[in-house]
């Protein structure tokens, strides 16, 4: 990492990544990505692995970010295969970045969180899910985001949907990301964003043991 800050960010980002991938209600198996930018490198979640392993195991890779924004500017296929953007002099273990890295540098912001929250996704499904979802997340700067394909569609479709200010996109059909200056600031924000997208349980019938 680039400096001291940066490390502490990092080691903190670790363990809110663990904590988010042992939660099946945020992270099902290897789904789901977090990521720091430091300077013009960004650190993210390396694709096959889990978050619940981020204190255990060496799960972040460094990826250059300039050349990957251009790639995704002039629309290059080579954005949808980010290992190319891999700083291999960083990339000991040679890790491959997540097909969803792109997601993660368009995103102004020094910290993103990507997950698969059950709650979103249960909105994010709907026909109304992006009317549903306003009138939820109200005094938040968030942005709608339809489903496209991982990779260099669903980059450019929220390329083309952000606005300034905007730290939180609902994914159709996909998932939740939020993105902040901190790794605190970052757990916060999802904490809040899930706290509004929550939906109650749906009670269930008793058993039929005698059936059973």
């Amino acid at each position: 990492m680039a400096t001291q800050a940066d490390a502490q960010e990092l080691a903190a980002l670790r363990a809110l990544s663990a904590s988010i991938g042992l939660n099946p209600h945020m992270t099902q198996a290897a789904g789901g990505n977090t990521s720091l930018k430091a300077g013009d490198t960004l650190w993210i979640k390396a694709s096959g692995t889990w978050l619940k392993d981020a204190l255990s195991d060496d799960i972040m890779v460094p990826v250059a970010m300039a050349p990957l924004l251009e790639a995704v500017d002039r629309r290059d296929p080579a954005a949808d295969k980010p290992q190319a953007f891999a700083i291999e002099d960083l990339n000991r273990r040679g890790l491959r970045p997540s097909i969803e890295t792109t997601v993660h540098a368009l995103m102004p912001q020094r910290v993103v969180l990507h997950v698969h929250c059950v709650d979103t996704i249960s909105l994010a499904v709907q026909a109304d899910g992006e009317a549903e979802v306003a009138t939820r997340l109200g005094g938040i700067e968030w942005a709608w985001v339809p489903y496209f394909r991982p990779g260099l569609p669903l980059a450019r479709g929220i390329a083309e949907r952000l606005r300034p200010g905007v730290n939180v996109l609902i994914l159709g059909n996909h998932g939740l990301v939020v993105a902040a200056e901190t790794v605190a600031e970052a757990q916060a924000l999802l904490h809040r964003v899930r706290s509004l997208l929550a939906r109650p349980a749906r009670a269930t019938a008793a058993p039929d043991i005698a059936a059973l």
